[in-house]
């Protein structure tokens, strides 16, 4: 926000309520709402009708809570009633400069959030342990602390997306790859890799269940920006390979795809040959090492088995 927030001050300016000497909301306010907002502004517009009263309901909840101008049990009606009006103004949709600056810069970081969510998806789900997965959670989740966590979860698209990216991959994955990475913004490109990795956990169960965890090594000029383990029971392997730190790997909206990855390759353990990628169902042939980019080369994480 350090590149943008001097200006965005000056431009929602107007927007305050002056009260004797100070000016509300402040500072410390106003930027935690800008953060709040980067975070939280809906990919898809049908979404964006109730998103001001969700932020309303969360500044107000936000500046009680810190207890600096109001608190539940003794509210300042003058400072509460400033703070609202200003996300009331810095959110109306007609000609408003502030969304004009603000909404490219947000999609920018949108795009690299959709990388990490997918990253920390297939670390969830490959990881010693249990994933868990709030119900909901299988698209993107841009909830704002409670009680807006607790919102009606609407099943049926869930259903349907599941449907279609089944009927998908049966057809053509790498079809439905390309569709998914063309459109994030619906999340089904997360509920697609949750239900690959679900698979790879069924069919490699004993592997999860009860195989070791092994750190693997990667190498390359792009080596800090991946990481990579390995689950083994007997002669069994998985790999799991998840990009991180990507802003100075991609330019917002392009994906972090094949030749990016330049010599980086990650070493495999001794006598492992991969043959598989269970996310892309590519077969696979590499023995001692692997390319990142041959790993990578359709979608932004990679599940592979010997």
């Amino acid at each position: 926000m350090s590149a943008i927030s001097p200006y965005l001050l000056l431009l929602n300016q107007i927007h305050k309520t002056q009260v004797k000497q100070a000016t509300f909301p402040d500072s410390n306010d106003e930027y935690a709402l800008y953060q709040t907002l980067v975070g939280a502004y809906p990919f898809i517009e049908s979404e964006q009708a109730g998103f001001v009263g969700r932020v309303k309901d969360y500044m107000l909840k936000s500046i009680r809570e810190a207890k600096l101008y109001t608190t539940w049990l003794r509210n300042n009606p003058t400072y509460e009633e400033a703070c609202l009006k200003f996300v009331d103004a810095i959110l109306a949709t007609e000609d408003n400069p502030f969304l004009q600056v603000f909404l490219p810069f947000q999609h920018g970081i949108a795009h690299y959030g959709v990388l990490n969510s997918l990253s920390q998806t297939l670390l969830k789900l490959t990881s010693p342990g249990v994933p868990d997965f709030y119900q909901g959670s299988e698209l993107w989740d841009l909830s704002l602390v409670d009680p807006d966590n607790r919102r009606p979860i609407d099943f049926a698209q869930r259903q349907t997306y599941l449907a279609q990216i089944k009927a998908g991959i049966q057809a053509d994955v790498l079809k439905l790859i390309s569709s998914l990475l063309a459109n994030p913004a619906n999340g089904k490109i997360k509920l697609f890799l949750i239900v690959q990795a679900l698979k790879a956990r069924n069919e490699h169960r004993t592997v999860f269940q009860i195989g070791d965890y092994q750190p693997l090594e990667v190498e390359g000029s792009h080596k800090n920006h991946i990481i990579a383990f390995a689950r083994r029971h007997a002669n069994s392997t998985v790999i799991t390979i998840a990009p991180r730190y990507l802003t100075s790997i991609v330019e917002p909206g392009e994906y972090p795809l094949g030749s990016v990855w330049g010599d980086t390759y990650l070493q495999l353990p001794d006598g492992l040959a991969v043959q598989q990628n269970l996310i892309t169902a590519e077969s696979l042939a590499a023995e001692g090492k692997i390319l990142i980019a041959q790993a990578l080369q359709h979608f932004p994480v990679a599940l592979l088995a010997n």
